[in-house]
């Protein structure tokens, strides 16, 4: 056997031995959309039903897109474990819009987590109830 093809064995072997992943061999599959909605939920302290399955959808794929997977397969095993991405995730949620490194997206509008930050918020163009809502008090106080 040729030296070459021997320490590529010896190194293959090395590495299963210390239980290392070997690189291209055995990799984790990728975030399934529940996962991810899971993980979204946690990081943004909302019940994972409020979440529109859509727009989670379109940030899952983006992510993988930009070859971000490893990284949120981390941040699934522990919530601290990329601060940068974690925020990256939250802003994506309450906002509707994701940076694709040549500009802004909306990913979703109405779905946005801000619009239900606050029961008097409601997304621009839709509407917040019957004619003159807004005038009356909010339940339980007086003007």
């Amino acid at each position: 056997m040729d030296t070459q093809r021997r320490s590529l064995m010896l190194g293959a072997v090395s590495t299963l031995a210390l239980g290392l992943p070997a690189p291209g061999w055995a990799q984790s599959p990728p975030l399934t959309l529940d996962a991810f909605i899971q993980l979204s939920a946690t990081l943004c302290h909302r019940p994972a039903a409020t979440l529109d399955r859509s727009m989670a959808q379109r940030i899952l794929q983006a992510f993988q897109t930009q070859g971000k997977s490893s990284r949120l397969q981390a941040l699934q095993q522990d919530a601290q474990a990329d601060a940068s991405l974690a925020s990256e995730l939250r802003s994506i949620w309450f906002s509707g819009l994701m940076d694709t490194g040549t500009g802004a997206v909306v990913v979703g509008f109405t779905q946005a987590l801000t619009w239900s930050s606050a029961p008097f918020l409601h997304a621009p163009g839709s509407c917040g109830g019957p004619t003159g809502y807004w005038s009356d008090p909010p339940s339980g106080h007086t003007a």
